[in-house]
């Protein structure tokens, strides 16, 4: 078995995310199931000394990306003295149409499975990295490219390569903007309250809409930056232990309770930063959609960075516990609004069945839910 270097850019936003380092750790895992030794370096400037004359480097650059491990040996496999850059086409160009949405890494992975056996047509990649490359090659590429550029693309586009493999890039979800939350909030909102606002993308466009006032507030230090110039406000830290001038007309909190460990303590906080007419708004997950019923069937119960299983991920809801939850947190009145998906045939086989499990077809086509809570 060859031996493999990964050499991953970093930027200072997934250091300060849990999420992003286990995925880095998964794909460290998925090669060593493929490459006899495989050493880690993060951010090197020159190529580690330590590997001597290697077989491959598998360049990663700053984004986020999962690449499991019959990818990687099929990037390996497909280098020749000729061809000595493998790149690994994306999920997100793939025709996805005849496929159950990938919800969870072993829906990828079926995905995958698909496209290496050739009954997925694969697109070329519209990234030069990542990319798996021949030691060779890169010391050749580093005597005139230094290898931070390389890492960030440089020079690795220019050369032919071998598309193989299939990764998965995941969304910035600090950037991203939640414009389905719009209809839940009170068009004459004055003050805004949004934990875990990430850069500030859905405060700002709820101000643009709106013309409200959005006070945001966010745990990692280095997107709190990007929010400040968007925001009205944007408090550093946790809710629980800031101090929080003034009450608001909405909290809203998209995809954040579930992270939360003392998640009790939150509403309490929450419904105490309310003014008397104020609601509070949550965007929250559902661990009874389908996929991650599936997934317990197959024994599997994956973590990602993002999504119904993230790797944060403190609590677990269904309509249900989401119900009892808010009734003991205090909330005089709520609205649950389900985020509905399709579902699968197979499961809808299954209730007529009648093999004896109960099935609440309802519930496996819920993806999460919107919540509309009055103190």
């Amino acid at each position: 078995m060859p031996a493999l270097a990964i050499l991953k850019a970093s930027d200072p936003e997934s250091a300060h995310s849990p999420e992003f380092r286990d995925l880095l750790s998964q794909v460290e895992r998925a090669a060593r199931t493929v490459f006899s030794r495989v050493e880690l370096h993060i951010d090197p400037t020159e190529l580690p000394s330590t590997f001597g004359d290697a077989d491959f480097a598998l360049l990663l650059s700053s984004e986020n990306i999962l690449l499991a491990a019959a990818s990687l040996s099929a990037m390996a496999a497909s280098l020749t003295p000729t061809n000595r850059v493998a790149r690994p086409a994306r999920l997100a160009d793939v025709d996805l149409s005849a496929f159950d949405f990938p919800y969870s890494r072993r829906g990828f992975e079926r995905i995958e499975a698909h496209a290496l056996a050739g009954s997925l047509p694969l697109p070329p990649p519209r990234a030069p990295l990542p990319a798996l490359v021949s030691w060779p090659t890169l010391r050749q590429l580093t005597e005139t490219t230094r290898l931070a550029e390389i890492l960030k693309g440089r020079a690795i586009g220019d050369l032919p390569f071998e598309t193989a493999g299939l990764c998965h890039a995941f969304i910035d979800y600090y950037g991203e903007v939640r414009s389905d939350l719009l209809p839940f909030i009170p068009q004459d909102a004055v003050d805004i309250l949004e934990v875990g606002c990430g850069r500030g993308a859905t405060g700002a466009y709820l101000q643009e809409q709106l013309g409200c006032r959005v006070t945001g507030v966010e745990l990692n230090p280095e997107v709190a930056r990007d929010a400040a110039r968007r925001l009205h406000a944007v408090l550093v830290g946790d809710l629980q232990t800031l101090e929080i001038p003034g009450r608001f007309d909405v909290v809203l909190g998209s995809e954040i309770v579930e992270h939360l460990p003392a998640a009790d303590q939150f509403l309490a906080r929450v419904r105490s930063l309310l003014r008397p007419r104020g609601v509070a708004v949550f965007s929250i997950p559902n661990v009874g959609h389908w996929s991650v019923v599936d997934d317990l069937l197959a024994g599997r119960w994956d973590y990602l960075p993002i999504g119904l299983l993230c790797f944060t991920h403190f609590r677990f809801f269904t309509e249900k516990t989401l119900d009892d939850w808010l009734f003991r947190a205090g909330f005089s009145s709520w609205q649950i609004t389900r985020q509905k998906t399709s579902v699968p045939a197979r499961f809808e086989d299954l209730e007529r069945a009648r093999l004896g499990f109960e099935v609440d077809l309802e519930s496996l086509g819920t993806q999460g839910f919107y919540v509309v809570a009055r103190g």
